[in-house]
């Protein structure tokens, strides 16, 4: 994953942040429905918070730690954000985040599918969602991932508490087998 620098989907690209990301990123995060729903982010969300965030990833980036992309539209141009982080366990908690205006648009699950497509080579991935947003735990379902029955406490810094989220891990569905492939396969 660490040398995969573009994932291209339908209607998306997922590209490396940059740091002219800066003003779209704290546009978007500044708005609470947004930040109240990813752990990690304050509110209020200023430029500054942008800024330093994408110098962090810049710096990081050589640790092989954290996959993030921006999710761009053509014409728009960055809507959201998707990524992949190391656990202290060996794992990579997977997370992302659209833009208000982008909201039931299916972007999400675009964006969610091309990036597990590529971050499976990391190992196994899990994912977690608040229990107040059923909507991402829909798109992690249509993505691959399914629910492991735990609810986890996690601190919500948009919201300055500890709120249930419901947790998740890939499973992709086997391969189906086809059942009279081996008589034509000759």
């Amino acid at each position: 994953m660490r040398d995969v620098l573009e994932i291209d989907t339908d209607r998306l690209v997922l590209r490396r942040p940059e740091a002219a990301d800066a003003t779209r990123v704290a546009c978007f995060l500044a708005d609470h429905g947004v930040s109240r729903m990813v752990a990690s982010v304050p509110h209020p969300y200023p430029k500054s918070a942008a800024d330093g965030w994408l110098m962090l990833l810049r710096a990081r980036r050589g640790l092989g730690h954290d996959h993030v992309f921006a999710v761009e539209l053509a014409g728009e141009g960055l809507i959201g954000m998707i990524g992949a982080h190391r656990q202290d366990g060996g794992g990579h908690e997977v997370g992302y985040w659209i833009g208000r205006p982008y909201w039931g648009e299916g972007f999400a699950t675009e964006a969610l599918r091309g990036f597990v497509a590529e971050a499976q080579s990391l190992g196994e991935l899990e994912a977690g969602h608040f229990v107040d947003n059923p909507a991402s735990g829909r798109v992690l379902e249509k993505a691959g991932f399914v629910y492991t029955g735990e609810v986890a406490r996690r601190f919500s810094m948009a919201r300055g508490e500890t709120v249930g989220s419901r947790r998740m891990r890939f499973a992709p569905k086997p391969a189906r087998k086809r059942p009279h492939a081996q008589a034509c396969a000759a």
